[in-house]
């Protein structure tokens, strides 16, 4: 296996010599290239150069949607704006051989945009195609099939091409056509000779859809708020990566962001519920919430990208800033100084199942943050709720004895399924499926769980829990702490905890996440119930200072292997751990692409942070894990 790592390590090396010698032996050559992020499926190529036009232009179809009018004015003006110098050596394959004066004469005037089923609008849903076929300097016709042929690539045209060439994005949706400008804005690089802006290894063949339909990220803004600037540049992140899913986790314990408005209570009879008061007593100030018109524009500017918003507002537990507004409702709040008694975290506080006025409050909460969000998923929580809160709580108890309901684990059970029951029930009345994470499923026994076998389970705890959840028979999206949790090995942050420790040690490299098989260990029948899985960042040392960092470019190894996978040498193109050699995993391949892009966000305004020193960047194949032909001695490095 080392001595695998070696060859590969070599190659690289010989591939960066090559790409010298190609400089001294063809002066006129431009040594341009672009390492895609995340991978295509499926990509060939040729070895010639051409430039863009001054007036390069995507042709759209006759009366555009304007989510798609908009993308091509979007990806447009990054293309001409764009001064991206990529700091990795370009690969020595896709080096022009022609002369400049040959390259200027050749010219991209435009890219034809064709989209199949027109006739699905705007809408973007779990089941939605994002595929999409991209041809450089190459005809097709428009009915030809999007599957590539091994032939296609292995009679790539290389002759001298006509003064003016064009492109095609064939797409089945427009959410497609959207992934396949990204992939055609990456591929643009400016000369640094002239500045012109320059396509090599043309003519291009790309064919390209996700293994994955639901490629998430989780982001919390309740620990510590996030403002509205930080949430847009991380949604034009996860374009640029092809994430289609905004997990918002908006409110949590700590905070409650979200303005609404006074409402009656469910009947006529109803008093005034002052859900007003949720943000003006529950958020942190009265600058540091989301208004009904922030999420509506945040979700329409997200869907203008492909990229779903599923809400999440935590509940039952994590509720103690639903207690400033409405304390009738909530139980064990703050339990300072032994808050563990009640919560995993501070400030402990659970909504209380017992009391009619809470599905009032629930009820009258989701009347107005649905409509906001137009997924027919919502993320409901559940997740963490304390057995021993409930079981010191009066109401609660005495509820329970006039329900003849046992002060047992069963009997707790129950209580917690009336809440979700009713909780559920209030969402698919409004049209929409819900997502719990894991421990209402793998902890408790709820019937409504086993009645409504739709409902989404998202696992956390570990990766050993998604076998678990998919022989029961559930939907699960992954993500969890052992690999995509982003905020693990930055030490406690709890003031008096001297350890050094973060509970979800250690800190997840990129490489770690990168090497992360989601349908691991899983028949092909079990494999189809894993919808995706999510990068997640919990915010208790995280806001607008450090939140890129923290993000990124890790998060976009969770993207890739959502994509396109993290292995070409197996039938699902995810690496199977000791049932693969460690050569097959592409983390070395990748570690170009990434550093590349990594360079690529950071010329967007998006504060990714660095992966290995420059040096190590500008040369690629000599910061790889050291090879030793013997063991060296004690001491040495």
């Amino acid at each position: 296996m080392i001595r695998a790592l070696y060859t590969i390590s070599a190659a690289i090396a010989l591939a960066s010599n090559a790409f010298l010698l190609s400089l001294l032996f063809f002066p006129d050559s431009t040594p341009v290239d672009a390492h895609l992020w995340p991978k295509p499926v499926h990509a060939c190529h040729g070895h010639r150069t051409i430039q863009l036009s001054k007036d390069f232009r995507f042709l759209l179809p006759h009366d555009p949607h304007p989510r798609l009018d908009n993308a091509a004015a979007r990806f447009r003006g990054r293309i001409l704006k764009s001064n991206f110098q990529s700091p990795v050596p370009a690969d020595p394959s896709l080096v022009a051989l022609e002369n400049r004066s040959q390259v200027t004469d050749i010219k991209l005037e435009f890219v034809k945009v064709e989209i199949e089923n027109s006739a699905v609008g705007d809408a973007l849903e779990l089941e939605t195609d994002e595929s999409y076929r991209l041809l450089i300097a190459m005809d097709e016709d428009s009915s030809a099939p999007f599957d590539i042929d091994q032939k296609q690539c292995d009679q790539m045209p290389n002759n001298p091409f006509p003064h003016g060439v064009s492109g095609i994005i064939r797409a089945k949706t427009l959410y497609g056509a959207l992934h396949g400008m990204e992939t055609f804005t990456q591929l643009v690089i400016n000369n640094p000779q002239d500045g012109t802006k320059e396509i090599a290894g043309a003519p291009i063949l790309i064919h390209d859809r996700p293994l994955f339909s639901h490629r998430g990220l989780m982001l919390d803004t309740s620990r510590n708020y996030i403002s509205l600037s930080s949430l847009y540049r991380t949604i034009d992140a996860m374009a640029m990566n092809k994430f289609n899913v905004f997990h918002w986790h908006i409110a949590d314990s700590q905070s409650f962001p979200i303005v609404l408005d006074d409402q009656l209570g469910n009947d006529s009879k109803s008093e005034i519920l002052p859900l007003s008061q949720l943000a003006a007593k529950g958020a942190y100030s009265s600058d540091m919430v989301y208004s009904k018109k922030d999420i509506a524009k945040l979700v329409n500017y997200a869907m203008n990208r492909g990229i779903r918003v599923i809400p999440e507002i935590d509940m039952p537990g994590h509720a103690w800033s639903w207690s400033r507004a409405f304390p009738e409702i909530t139980s064990c709040l703050d339990g300072y100084p032994s808050y563990s008694r009640f919560s995993a975290e501070p400030p402990s506080g659970q909504l209380n199942p017992a009391i009619p006025k809470t599905y009032e409050v629930v009820q009258g909460v989701y009347d107005q943050v649905l409509p906001l969000y137009k997924d027919k998923y919502f993320h409901a929580g559940a997740d963490e709720v304390n057995i021993n809160c409930w079981n010191n709580t009066d109401s609660i108890l005495e509820y329970m004895k006039s329900k003849a309901i046992p002060r047992t684990d069963e009997g707790f059970d129950r209580i917690l399924n009336e809440f979700v029951s009713k909780q559920h029930q209030i969402l698919r009345r409004g049209g929409r499926t819900p997502i719990v994470w894991e421990e209402p499923l793998l902890n408790h026994k709820l019937k409504t769980l086993e009645h409504n076998k739709d409902t989404v389970i998202q696992v956390w705890t570990s990766a050993q829990n998604i076998k678990k959840t998919v022989e029961k028979g559930y939907k699960v999206i992954t993500g969890s702490a052992d690999y995509w949790y982003l905020d693990c090995g930055f030490g406690d942050w709890l003031g008096n905890w001297t350890m050094g420790r973060s509970w979800c040690d250690p800190y997840k490299s990129w490489q770690r996440i990168y090497s992360f098989n989601p349908i691991s260990g899983l028949s092909p029948k079990e494999a189809k119930n894993v919808l995706g899985g999510e990068a997640l960042l919990w915010t208790e040392q995280v806001d607008d200072t450090n939140l890129d960092v923290k993000l990124w470019p890790r998060a976009s190894a969770v993207a890739e292997v959502l994509w396109s996978g993290n292995s070409d040498d197996s039938a699902t193109h995810l690496w199977n751990g000791p049932d693969q050699k460690l050569d097959t995993l592409r983390s070395v391949e990748a570690l170009d692409r990434i550093n590349e892009h990594r360079f690529r966000m950071v010329s967007e305004k998006i504060g990714a942070e660095p992966l290995q020193p420059l040096w190590c960047v500008q040369h690629p194949g000599h910061c790889l894990w050291p090879i030793y032909d013997s063991k060296p001695k004690e001491g040495s490095y």
